[in-house]
């Protein structure tokens, strides 16, 4: 059932692009006013959280999207299962699924897809999409690529893999399906391994597509340029952390291939795209409500029924273009930038002396049963310090127990057994601005 549901949601995604400025902005009304109304007469959370702040379900047809209390993620994890429209869904079992089931293509309760990811806030939080929900991501990703056909081809993937991310669920999600088909080869590579383990394998694969963190895509693109790879990607698609124009630049000049700039979040798996033909990257309106703000923005998922997100605060800063008249290729919200905030890059010297890095996303997506927040703070060339809080009602040794073997699993990976790390149990990790927001890498070392 999944290739036709999919195709059906392009046929009438493929339509939107036609559609006027206006028409999206009454469909992203109607399908805001959809998902409010189900959230509040399906989520105990939201009917309450709404009530707190005097807001009754005859207010719902007229009340603004700006006039809505702002959710994040401390009070979406806080009331979850409240939160959740599947009764049957808990916090614990999307742990022990985390801790038992960690390939990124298998799904909770045979339903779910799980992703799970501390972002930028350094809470933990859990993202739940169920079938027809991933479906609809997956259609909407075809707005990726210009030229998208039924001819099968290989693709390769670069980014952290070794559990539920979005970027590799993403990409693994044709697997053991119909859908696998059109995957005439694949590759994973693991961003966290030595990427000259990869040489051969990347040179015998030769993806048409290849997928993943700017970052990763760089140190490959220099690997193609000091002769340890020949690939020739005809479409390359950066997304997960911001793309500089200098890395681009770099990217381009290496392969001379389609540039695509994905903008996505654990908390809406497609949010827009930049791509070759494009002046500036488009919001996806019509499946996104997207508030601008002094300290990042407000989203709302319109497609997640499972867990809706309503006015969820992120923390990005999007800069939109105002003026529409001198590129109206597709009928929504336009961005000239988007202000992540980018983790500092590791580097480690193994016992060799060479410089090894450990990419930042390893930790933004580390999973630990009964870890609550956490921080990496570099304080030398073989040496960090991770600050670690600790989930109340959690065993103390267990996690602690957990927390050492998964940074020695990570060090092991690269080869950086020289590299001593101390666990620092901590009540809590100060942060900064009104999200809360703390960095989750530091340096402390010159």
């Amino acid at each position: 059932m999944s290739i036709p549901r999919i195709l059906y949601y392009k046929y009438k995604l493929d339509k939107n692009l036609n559609k006027s400025r206006n028409e999206i902005l009454k469909l992203r009304e109607n399908k805001f006013r959809k998902l409010l109304y189900y959230a509040y007469n399906n989520s105990p959370f939201y009917r309450d959280f709404y009530s707190a702040h005097g807001i009754k379900e005859k207010d719902l047809p007229e009340i603004k999207h700006s006039d809505l209390p702002v959710l994040d993620k401390n009070i979406m994890m806080e009331n979850y299962e409240r939160l959740v429209t599947d009764k049957n869904i808990s916090c614990d079992k999307i742990a022990s699924f985390l801790e038992n089931y960690p390939s990124p293509v298998s799904k909770l309760n045979n339903k779910y897809h799980v992703i799970h990811s501390s972002g930028s806030s350094g809470r933990i939080g859990y993202f739940l999409y169920n079938s027809k929900e991933w479906d609809f991501i997956k259609a909407l990703s075809l707005r990726l690529f210009t030229n998208f056909g039924l001819k099968r081809k290989k693709y390769a993937f670069i980014g952290a893999a070794d559990g539920h991310y979005a970027g590799v669920s993403l990409f693994l999600s044709p697997i053991n399906s119909l859908e696998e088909y059109f995957y005439k080869q694949y590759l994973v590579i693991n961003i966290n391994h030595p990427l000259e383990d990869y040489c051969q394998r990347l040179n015998e694969c030769r993806p048409h597509n290849l997928t993943g963190y700017p970052f990763g895509i760089r140190v490959l693109a220099e690997m193609q340029r000091a002769g340890k790879i020949d690939i020739s990607p005809e479409v390359v698609i950066c997304g997960g952390e911001p793309l500089t124009a200098e890395t681009r630049k770099f990217i381009k000049k290496t392969w001379n291939t389609s540039l695509v700039n994905h903008y996505a979040a654990s908390e809406s798996l497609v949010i827009g795209v930049k791509k070759e033909e494009f002046n500036h990257l488009y919001i996806f309106d019509d499946a996104n409500y997207i508030e601008t703000a002094e300290e990042g923005y407000y989203l709302t998922n319109l497609y997640n029924y499972t867990q809706p997100l309503i006015r969820y605060r992120m923390s990005d800063l999007l800069v939109s273009v105002n003026e529409r008249k001198n590129e109206d290729r597709w009928p929504f919200n336009r961005v000239k930038e988007i202000i992540g905030r980018q983790e500092d890059i590791l580097w480690f010297k193994n016992q060799a002396g060479k410089k090894v890095f450990i990419h930042p996303i390893i930790f933004v997506e580390l999973y630990i049963r009964g870890l609550n927040k956490y921080q990496v703070i570099q304080t030398g060339e073989t040496s960090f310090v991770f600050k670690a809080v600790i989930k109340k009602g959690s065993k103390n040794e267990d996690v602690m127990v957990k927390i050492k073997e998964e940074l020695t699993k990570i060090l092991q990976s690269k080869n950086l057994q020289n590299v001593n790390f101390r666990i620092k149990k901590v009540k809590n990790i100060e942060g900064a601005g009104t999200a809360g927001k703390f960095k989750l890498i530091k340096k402390e070392f010159k």
